[in-house]
């Protein structure tokens, strides 16, 4: 089940540090809640909704890289990317097959005929597209990304 961003907490009491450690955990745990709908392909609002998501993580990631040690920052930073990448190729087929579809109605039948031909092939694209998307999740899920994610940005695993 997907969750919003908790960033309520920010105070400007806390240190900057502090404040980027909770916005940074907040969008991860968003993200992640996306992975599962993303990973099972029948809804494309996850894919989209994980990327988007990933996006705005890099770029808090951006905002408050000088908080953090850099040899570590980077390999979570470049992880995060590699989800983003591979979640863009499945999203931009997801986004040809539905505009594509939406169409159908306003077309002759024989353009009807090919276009969903074209879509056929599109969704085969998008299959492919999934596969490195669903080995990077493998790779992170077996390499313990979340845990060391959330350790190094939190000091715990949840």
């Amino acid at each position: 089940m997907a969750v919003e961003a908790q960033i309520a907490a920010i105070s400007p009491d806390e240190t900057l540090e502090t404040c980027a450690r909770q916005i940074i955990v907040s969008y991860f745990h968003q993200m992640m809640s996306y992975k599962d709908g993303a990973k099972d392909g029948c809804d494309i609002a996850f894919v989209h909704d994980m990327r988007v998501t990933s996006r705005r993580l890099r770029a808090a990631m951006d905002n408050f890289a000088d908080c953090f040690p850099q040899k570590a920052f980077r390999k979570q930073y470049k992880k995060v990317k590699a989800i983003t990448r591979t979640m863009g190729a499945v999203r931009d087929l997801d986004v040809l097959i539905d505009r594509f579809q939406k169409s159908l109605d306003t077309l002759s039948e024989a353009e009807q005929l090919d276009i969903r031909e074209l879509i056929l092939h599109l969704q085969r694209e998008r299959e492919e597209a999934r596969k490195p998307m669903l080995a990077l999740f493998t790779k992170l899920e077996e390499t313990g990304f979340e845990t060391k994610f959330l350790e190094f940005f939190v000091g715990r695993s949840n």
